[in-house]
């Protein structure tokens, strides 16, 4: 019982000394509460889970012709069969580019965010960016929007589809947006005939 006593008295005195824990602005964290993101700055990850597909074409086909043609009949009795002079000209130009983007099945990964704002309700307005570059295609992924405290799980951890408002991009650039536009021959003849 004595020991309970003096454990409570330095509780008190703990808590209502100047320099005590509570009074330097430190926040005092549960025994038994778990480190959730909750907080201005605060860091947690999103397990992207979405289920899609989609499906990009683009086609390109230009064809220009041209023909001209000259002809007199100069050739007279016997020499009738034969023409004078005669002159043709033939002129074909022509473009075909096709190019395709595809993306099928599940889009699923993890992104780090951080938190930007706490809602007076309490729900945590988040966004993070991450950009990789892979043999010279760059793949961009960027997710935002709001997550209910609940949401977050004990390893700081919230699924994609239980944030309301989401903005989730997955971008790449690189050779196959390139492969939609004609070459530069190709643009200069078509510009020429």
């Amino acid at each position: 019982m004595k020991t309970l006593a003096a454990f409570l008295l330095l509780l008190l005195l703990m808590t209502v000394m100047p320099n005590g824990i509570l009074a330097q602005g430190q926040p005092i964290s549960s025994l038994f509460s778990d480190r959730r993101a909750r907080q201005v700055g605060d860091v947690l990850t999103i397990l992207i889970v979405e289920y899609s597909s989609a499906k990009s074409q683009a086609s390109s086909s230009t064809n220009k012709s041209s023909e001209h043609g000259f002809l007199t009949n100069g050739g007279k009795a016997s020499n009738a069969y034969m023409p004078l002079f005669g002159l043709k000209g033939q002129l074909k130009n022509g473009f075909n580019n096709d190019a395709e983007t595809t993306r099928k099945g599940s889009l699923t990964g993890k992104i780090t965010a951080m938190i930007s704002k706490v809602n007076p309700n309490g729900s945590l307005v988040i966004s993070g960016v991450r950009e990789v570059v892979v043999n010279g295609e760059t793949e961009r992924i960027t997710v935002s929007g709001i997550v209910r405290p609940e949401d977050v799980r004990s390893d700081n951890t919230v699924y994609s589809y239980n944030i309301a408002q989401a903005k989730i991009s997955y971008q790449g650039k690189g050779l196959v947006g390139k492969g939609q536009s004609p070459g530069l021959i190709d643009k200069i003849l078509g510009w020429i005939f």
